[in-house]
This record gives structure tokens, C-alpha cells and sequence, in this order.
């Protein structure tokens, strides 16, 4: 909940409201740009566009706009915006719902790859509330039936809205005016009849009070069914790793194993094995007998793909007022509140017991075979040893003892990888609901030709989580220390019951119920938002000899407030399958006053028909900065003639850093990420002198077992300054007269931020890539070999990462989009209706993150993989052609990827490369009447292939769903009843 505000942030508060509310009593004619005879004849309609907030037409606003309508939502059968928005190519796709490992639940669009929290989400111009402690914001909450169109602006645009509009703005504009019902109806499903989506809509609108009033109601809902790896077959039905010459995929999986297998803790001691040579890195493949034979990780690795899912189940309701009301000509009172109630399941392989230490019994232990004892009893060692903070659940100095004399120590400690079948899949059910309530005036004010508007919103978004399926390792620890007779934890405390983690299927019912753990967690956000705009020009004043000014100025106030609760095994990492997730809680106030002028410099002047300079500018104090931050934009607009413009914009943007940047403790995680010394990594003789150099035995190198996720820690820093964006672009429109209803844009884009926050190394590849890398060689004092933090054994315990302003991103590219509209008949054929074309092109040949000043920067443009994560493709086209004929109309729609390459040059993969994808859909529309209509079609249509990767996948469904179709050829059903 809000702490309450200090009596001088209530007064501040006010303060802006009354700004906000004073110019009600000036209501005069609505201000609006007059538009040439030229652009009357093609009907430009002159509109506040995204990205300004003086009124424009979308092809000469001084920044590129990429728009997507209400038919084009509806054309596409989503229904969650996220998939049609991860299509533009000005996006790289967030979470989406074929996001399995790596869900929080929500929905996120990203655009540039710069990150869901660099980009700005607007509904109607306004912020929406934020879900999560990264500040990003869940798509689901916003209903999707009231969507009127989508306009999505990529680069700076703090200046105009403030900070989080890095990479750019998204915004969401609904449909404020509606009148009548409209009830729809959909379904979709993959053409085996997989993956079923329900959705159902209805909207009511009406007007009242002679046209002075209008009010519209919509419900929505919608059920997304799961759909499994294995339920979807194929290659998707198990995990896949490259074989050794990393010529070809084998049957892989994770070292954690359902038989379980253990290593030695204590630096020097080995298993004892028949026939096998005394090896530290030697690994211990227990029997269902409890015997135990040497782990041989080519075969004996766990398939964890069948239970995960390909698509994960949702439910969602919503339910979306808007109202308005002219109180007096010029003068309108507007209204807003809206609820969303969703619900998604995440579901994974069993928990999984990776790289745990534990100390166990061996002499008494009746659920080892003698000759295991003996193997295993070389492990234990009479010098005394200690078990690092970072096990608390066995952290202690220990010497191992023979009491009995009988050749056998009691008790001994092992490092053991293990899949606990036994208490079922790890299941994630994530529930988030959203209200946000926004009262505004507005109104005309004729002294400028403008208007004013003033607003208060108040959101909050709640979320609970329940994790099923993992266990508790204090307890684990609990149950494997036997009392003398080995018939009896050594504790007995809290009902243990021995734990039989020796071989598959050995635990009983009882040992599994005693080791479960239900995981909980709650959070909440709030945010108070409250400001003002006066906009108009200086007609009624003074004017320029190219025309009068046109400006806008306001300020806002906004309070955010962050929130997350765990249960205790959550907070302290009590758990097996699951990162620790420690209590955050934090807020911050932001007073900001901004203005943007539109200065028209020349007129109807040979070779400028028109040239205008546009400058905006913001303050913003916020309470976590000790200074004021100010953003910026300059760009100006040049018409050498009337269908020809020039554009060109700097924009300085920040970012505030998020209350769990500021404020969350360390916890753990878990990224795909091999020991660059393990023996998955095949070390060359460089890499493997600097693991020498760093400390690790020369006789561990290159025989390590190593997983291919390794544990992390990570945190916030609440001196942590704002990230810092430079965004240029330049290009031009051009709408031919010669050639009605065609226009083609290009636009050059640079986003370089500076003082960007991230974890420290920026990954925990890039960590070990640079400690073992040619620049550092290994060196112990080097800050990047020291946050890495290994076990007696030579495998790594951890890699301490922590958030500082320490890295540079910088992305650099072009984009075109091409529309035309036309009739066959102008075509010269019959009079069969008409056509329409839209293209947009993106061509990015710079995505680069440099982490700090010594690591090498990590380049991601036409790569992918375990430091890039996503692909980013630097050939990036959405086209569609659209034609109308009556009340039919199809619609095609043809998205390309380019080819991309893996981002580690230095480790080969069987799959360096995937190739470039082409996804076509196709659509059909019947308008039957006024009142009834039918939308139909099929998405991939055909069947482009899903890339299955080995070591270089995602930690999700075997590649990068989120990127590529991984459900394939799916058909759907809109029905629309209208009155």
C-alpha cells in the first residue's frame, strides 16, 4: 500500500491538480491545424500522433510512426496483442504465449531488443501501470476488444512523456466514441486441433443527453488450453545437445538426473569405482538397488522437454468503461475504469537437485548396497573441511569420523544432481489482476486556438503466485542424516522421515510429503498519476511570416509503489527447482514539468514549401536522484516541395531505474550458461591454461560436470543513477501526387544509452568469457574472476552478479514502410474492387551491449544464443496486400526473418545458423449485412519449421518460441453481431 505522502508532497500534489483544473473556465472553439487545399483533396486528417503532443498528420510528424488498426487486429485473429506486435519489425518479441521457462506470467512487447522496461506503454496517451519490479507493463491488462489502433513510435520520447521511452512508445488507443453493441465471438486451434484458444467479446455504447454524453461498456474473455512438448510430438518431445564433433543433434538433457548421481565435495577425494580410475571429476550413477556405477553423461542425462509447454493456459476477464460529457460547449468531463482478472500456468520438469551439497549417512545408510558404501566412502576425509554460506541448509566446518572402526565413515558430504520425480512437475500458477481509474477535463481555450487537459489516474496491479512440485533442501538435509540404526531421521523434528534420494522411484510417499514445500507469493503496484497539457499556437498573439507557433505546455506528478512478499522458503532460497526470490519493497515521486514548441521557419519559398523546427524539453526531480534530470528533443520537418518531406530528430531520453533495481536483496538464478572449464565446453589449451591461472585444479579442467545452466546472484543498488539515451534519426515521406493514395517513408535510427543498468559482466557467459578470456588470462584478482565462486570440487557454486550503471547499448538501423491503395479498375482490369499494400522493412546492422569498459562489447545483430538470448535478425519485412470486392475481402500477409548466426564464435554448435523464415497467413472477411460478420483464417500457412537447437537454445521448448512459430499452421474463427 501507499506510505502516506508528507504534507508537502500532498501540497506539491494539489498544487498540480489546481494547475490542472484552473483553465476550465476559458472553454472555446477546439484548436485544429488548417490543412492546405493539396492535403484537402487526398483527406489528411490532422491528429495528435504518438510521439508529440501538437496536432499533426502521421506522415509529417518528425517521427517515424508505425500504426496498426482495428482491422488489421481483427484480420490477424490475435487475441493477445503481443503476438501481432512481436510481428512489426521495430519489435524483438518479450514473453509471449509460448513462453515456458522464463514466464512471469505476463505479456511484454520490446522494441529495438532494448528491452520491455525501455519501452513505454500508453493507453489513450496516458501511462498504464506497471506489473512488475522491472517497471515493465502486462499486456494482458489491457482489454483487447476496445482496441481502436495501435500507433507504436521506435526512439527517444522522455521529453514528451518521460522516463522508460528509450527504445520508444507504444500506445493504445480505444475506442472512446462507441455507440450500439457489438458481440464477437473466436477460435483458433493448430490443424490437428491442438492448443484451442476460446475468446468472446461484448461492447455497448450509447449516447445520451442530445449527443453530450457518450458511455461504453465492454466485457471480455478469454481461455487459452495448454498444450505440452510432449503432447505436440516430434523432435519438440525431448531435449536435444550436439554431439561430440558438434556435427549433428543427439538425445540430451539435464545432469540432474531421475537415478540421482553424486560428486565429491572435499577438494582431492574421489569415488572409488571397479575398473575406474581414481578421478576427482569422476560422478556417481546411483542403482535402484542402491548400488552405484560411473555417470556417463553422453547417455545416462534426463529428458525434461515432455512436460513443459508449448503453449501455456491463460484466463482472462476484463471489463473497460469509458464515459464522457460536454458540460458546456468546449468544456467535456472524461471518465475511465477498467478491471482485468488473468490468470497463466507455467509448467516444468520435475525439480531438479542440481549441484546441491548435502552430508548424508553412509555407514548406517540401509538404503545403499555394501559395495556402494565402499565407493562412495572415499569421498569422505578426516581433515576438517567447511561447507561454504552459500548452502546455508549445510553450511559448517565438519571432519568426518569412523565411530564403529569398521573401515566406513558415518557420515560424508557429496555434491548431488538429482530429478525428484517423485513430488510430480514444478508448476507455476501466476494471477495478476489490474484496475485503473482516471477522472479528466478538457476543453478549448480560444485566446491560444488550443485547449487544454487535465487528468488524475490512480492503477494498481496485484499478483499472488503458487509454486507446486518443489522441495525444501533444509529438509532434504533433514532426511538424509540417519539416526544410529539407520532407521530414523537423526532429527526427527517436524515428522522427517528418511529420504531415499539413491536411485529412481526409491522414495516413499512419506519421505516425498515430508520434503514438499507450497510456495506463495503476493505483490503489489500502485501508481498515482496526476497532470496537465495546455496546447495551441500564437495566431491570436503573433505569427511568424511562415505562420503562428504551436506549443504545449504541462506538468505531472507520479508515485509508484512496489511491493513483493514470499513465503519464507521462497525468500530464502529453501528450494530446489526454483530461484530464490527475496522481499522488495520501495517507491518514488516524480515532479515534472515539460513544453514543446512547433516554430514554422519558411513558407512557400522555391524549394521550401515548408520548414519547421521542433523543440520539447522536461525537468524531472525525483526523490531517488539527488539532482533534477532534464531529457530533450530538437527536430525539425523540410518540404522542398509539396509531395516530398524531410525529417530529422535528437532526442536525449533516460530512464529512472525500477524500485527492484534500487531495492531488491540478492537472489539466486539460474541462466543457460556452461563452466567455460567444464568438459561440456571442451576447453582449448588457452582456456584452459587461464582456468589454471584462475585457481582451478589442472586435473579438473576439462572433465568438470558441468550443467548448462549455471546458479547466479544477483541484486539491486540504490545509488544507482538513470540510464541515459541518445536517439538520431533522419529520413523522409514521400507521397507522390503523380500517384494517388502511395506513400513510402524511410528512416535512419541510432539509440546508443550510456550508463545503462545491468547486472555486473552483463551475463554470466560474458563473466566467464572475459575471466577466461585472452584479455584477463585467468587472472584471480580480476573483479570478473573473483564473481566467480566455485566449490572444492572445481564446479562452480556461483557467479556474483550486481546491478550498476555500467554498460553501453547501442542499436543502429533503417526502416522503410511502403502503402498503396487502388482499385483494379485503375489497373486497367474489371471493376473487381479494390487493393491495398502495406510494407514495413527493418534493417538493423547494429544491436550491441558492451557490459563495461573492459569487456568486449557482445554483438547481436544477425545473432542468437546463450549471451544474445532472442535473434535478432537484421532483415526484418511485414507486408500485407489486402483485397476488398462488396462484402468480401482477403487478406494476405507475408513476414520474413533473416538468417542468423550463433553469438559464440569460440564454442561450435550443430546448429550454427538458422536460416531465414518466411511466414505467410492468409485471411478471408464476409460483412453478410449490417449487422453480422465473419473473420477467418489460417496463420502459417505453410508450415514454416520451428529451429530445434542443442547447447545454443533457450531455456524454453528447444529453441526461441518467442522468435519463431513453434505451434505451426493454425486456423481461426472470428464471428461479429453488430446493432
Amino acid at each position: 500500500m501507499f506510505n502516506p505522502l508528507s504534507t508537502r508532497k500532498r501540497l506539491l500534489a494539489t498544487t498540480v491538480l489546481c494547475g490542472a483544473i484552473a483553465p476550465m473556465a476559458i472553454a472555446m472553439p477546439a484548436f485544429a491545424q488548417t490543412a492546405p487545399a493539396a492535403a484537402e483533396a487526398v483527406q489528411v486528417e490532422e491528429i495528435v500522433v504518438t510521439g508529440s503532443r501538437i496536432a499533426r498528420p502521421d506522415l509529417v510528424s518528425s517521427s517515424p510512426v508505425a500504426t496498426v488498426g482495428d482491422k488489421e487486429l481483427k484480420q490477424s485473429g490475435v487475441v493477445n496483442t503481443e503476438n501481432l506486435l512481436n510481428t512489426l519489425p521495430q519489435a524483438v518479441p518479450g514473453i509471449t504465449s509460448t513462453v515456458n521457462n522464463g514466464s512471469n506470467g505476463t505479456a511484454t512487447v520490446n522494441l529495438r531488443g532494448l528491452g520491455s522496461n525501455r519501452t513505454l506503454v500508453l493507453v489513450d496517451g496516458k501511462r498504464q501501470t506497471p506489473t512488475t519490479q522491472a517497471g515493465s507493463v502486462d499486456l494482458n491488462l489491457i482489454p483487447p476488444a476496445l482496441i481502436k489502433r495501435i500507433e507504436v513510435v521506435s526512439g527517444g520520447g522522455s521529453a514528451v512523456y518521460g522516463s522508460d521511452a528509450v527504445a520508444g512508445v507504444v500506445n493504445f488507443i480505444l475506442k472512446n466514441d462507441f455507440e450500439g453493441m457489438e458481440v464477437s465471438a473466436g477460435y483458433q486451434a493448430t490443424d490437428d486441433g491442438e492448443a484451442p484458444i476460446y475468446s468472446g467479446d461484448v461492447t455497448f455504447g450509447a449516447n445520451f443527453a442530445d449527443r453530450k454524453g457518450n458511455v461504453v461498456l465492454s466485457l471480455g474473455y478469454n481461455k487459452r488450453e495448454a498444450l505440452t512438448q510432449g503432447e505436440r510430438g516430434g523432435m519438440l518431445s525431448r531435449a536435444w545437445g550436439d554431439n561430440a564433433t558438434r556435427t549433428g543433434l543427439v538425445p540430451s538433457g539435464s545432469g540432474s538426473i531421475e537415478p540421482g548421481r553424486v560428486d565429491p565435495f572435499v577438494a582431492g577425494r574421489f569415488i572409488t569405482l571397479p575398473g575406474v580410475a581414481n578421478l576427482a571429476a569422476n560422478s556417481g550413477f546411483f542403482l535402484n538397488d542402491g548400488g552405484i556405477r560411473l555417470y556417463n553423461s553422453a547417455n545416462d542425462t534426463y529428458n525434461f522437454a515432455p512436460v513443459n509447454y508449448v503453449q501455456t493456459p491463460q484466463e482472462r476477464f476484463s471489463v473497460t468503461s469509458l464515459a464522457s460529457y460536454e458540460i458546456k460547449p468546449g468544456l467535456t468531463a472524461y471518465a475511465k475504469g477498467n478491471f482485468v482478472s488473468s490468470r497463466v500456468v507455467t509448467q516444468l520438469a520435475p525439480t531438479p537437485v542440481g549441484n546441491r551439497i548435502f552430508r548424508f549417512s553412509l555407514d548406517n545408510n540401509p538404503f545403499l548396497t555394501a559395495a556402494a558404501k565402499t565407493a562412495l566412502n572415499s569421498m569422505g576425509s578426516s581433515t576438517a573441511y567447511s561447507i561454504p554460506a552459500s548452502s546455508p541448509w549445510a553450511t559448517g566446518t565438519y571432519t568426518d569420523v569412523d565411530t564403529d572402526g569398521d573401515g566406513l565413515f558415518e557420515t560424508v558430504t557429496g555434491v548431488f544432481n538429482k530429478r525428484l520425480s517423485d513430488v510430480g512437475p514444478r508448476v507455476s500458477s501466476f494471477n495478476f489482476t489490474g484496475f485503473q481509474v482516471q477522472l479528466g477535463l478538457k476543453g478549448d481555450i480560444e485566446a491560444i486556438n488550443g485547449g487544454f487537459d487535465s487528468y488524475f489516474q490512480y492503477g494498481n496491479t496485484a499478483g499472488s503466485n503458487s509454486l507446486l512440485g518443489d522441495t525444501s533442501l533444509v529438509r532434504i538435509q533433514q532426511g538424509l542424516l540417519l539416526n544410529a540404526a539407520g532407521t530414523a531421521c537423526a532429527d526427527p523434528s517436524g515428522g522427517c522421515v528418511p529420504v531415499n534420494i539413491f536411485g529412481q522411484g526409491t522414495m516413499s510417499a512419506a519421505a516425498a510429503n515430508f520434503i514438499k514445500t507450497r510456495i506463495n507469493s503476493s505483490q503489489d503496484y500502485e501508481q498515482l498519476y496526476a497532470g496537465f497539457t495546455i496546447s495551441g499556437d500564437t495566431e491570436n498573439m503573433f505569427s511568424l511570416p511562415a505562420g503562428p507557433i504551436g506549443f504545449a505546455v504541462g506538468g505531472e506528478y507520479r508515485a509508484e509503489d512496489f511491493s513483493f512478499n514470499p513465503s519464507q522458503d521462497l525468500a530464502t532460497g529453501n528450494l530446489t527447482g526454483f530461484n530464490a526470490s527475496p522481499p522488495v519493497s520501495g517507491r518514488f515521486d516524480v515532479y515534472e514539468a515539460y513544453a514543446e514548441v512547433l516554430v514554422p521557419l519558411l513558407k512557400d519559398l522555391p524549394f521550401v514549401k515548408s520548414l519547421d523546427l521542433e523543440l520539447a524539453g522536461r525537468v524531472s526531480d525525483y526523490t531517488t536522484q539527488p539532482d533534477p534530470v532534464e531529457t530533450y528533443k530538437v527536430a525539425g520537418t523540410w518540404k522542398p516541395f509539396e509531395d516530398l518531406l524531410l525529417r530529422a530528430s535528437y532526442n536525449k531520453a533516460i530512464r529512472a531505474p525500477s524500485v527492484g533495481e534500487l531495492y531488491a536483496p540478492q537472489s539466486n538464478g539460474f541462466p543457460t550458461a556452461t563452466d567455460n572449464c567444464s568438459a561440456r565446453a571442451t576447453p582449448n589449451a588457452a582456456t584452459r591454461q587461464a582456468c589454471i591461472n584462475s585457481g582451478v585444479a589442472a586435473s579438473a579442467v576439462g572433465v568438470i560436470n558441468a550443467n548448462q545452466q549455471t546458479q547466479t546472484l544477483s541484486g539491486g543498488n540504490p545509488n544507482l543513477r538513470p540510464e541515459e539515451g541518445k536517439t538520431i534519426t533522419y529520413g523522409f515521406a514521400y507521397t507522390p501526387s503523380w500517384l494517388p493514395n502511395f506513400s513510402i517513408t524511410g528512416d535512419y535510427f541510432s539509440i546508443e544509452i550510456t550508463d545503462a543498468i545491468a547486472s555486473f559482466g552483463g551475463s554470466a557467459s560474458n563473466v566467464m568469457n572475459v575471466c577466461y578470456g585472452a584479455l584477463v588470462n585467468g587472472n584471480p584478482s580480476s573483479p570478473y574472476c573473483q564473481a566467480i565462486r566455485r566449490l572444492a570440487n572445481g564446479s562452480i557454486d556461483f557467479i556474483s552478479l550486481t546491478a550498476q550503471n555500467v554498460a553501453t547499448v547501442k542499436t543502429e538501423g533503417f526502416d522503410v514502410g511502403v502503402t498503396y491503395r487502388t482499385t483494379l479498375e485503375d489497373l486497367g482490369l474489371p471493376d473487381w474492387g479494390s487493393l491495398s499494400f502495406r510494407s514495413l522493412y527493418t534493417n538493423t546492422w547494429e544491436s550491441t551491449t558492451t557490459p563495461d569498459e573492459i569487456s568486449t562489447p557482445i554483438k547481436c545483430a544477425d545473432k542468437f544464443g546463450t549471451r544474445c538470448g532472442n535473434p535478432t535478425p537484421r532483415h526484418k519485412l511485414r507486408s500485407a496486400v489486402n483485397w476488398k470486392f462488396n462484402q468480401f475481402g482477403m487478406n494476405l500477409v507475408w513476414n520474413h526473418l533473416d538468417d542468423v548466426n550463433d553469438d559464440a564464435p569460440a564454442t561450435k554448435y550443430t546448429v550454427e545458423r538458422i536460416g531465414a523464415k518466411n511466414y505467410w497467413d492468409l485471411s478471408g472477411d464476409w460483412e453478410v449485412n449490417d449487422n453480422v460478420a465473419f473473420t477467418g483464417g489460417v496463420k502459417n500457412l505453410t508450415q514454416e519449421a520451428y529451429p530445434i537447437l542443442g547447447g545454443n537454445a533457450s531455456p524454453s521448448n528447444s529453441g526461441y518460441p518467442a522468435a519463431y512459430d513453434v505451434l505451426g499452421r493454425t486456423f481461426f474463427i472470428n464471428a461479429r453481431l453488430r446493432y
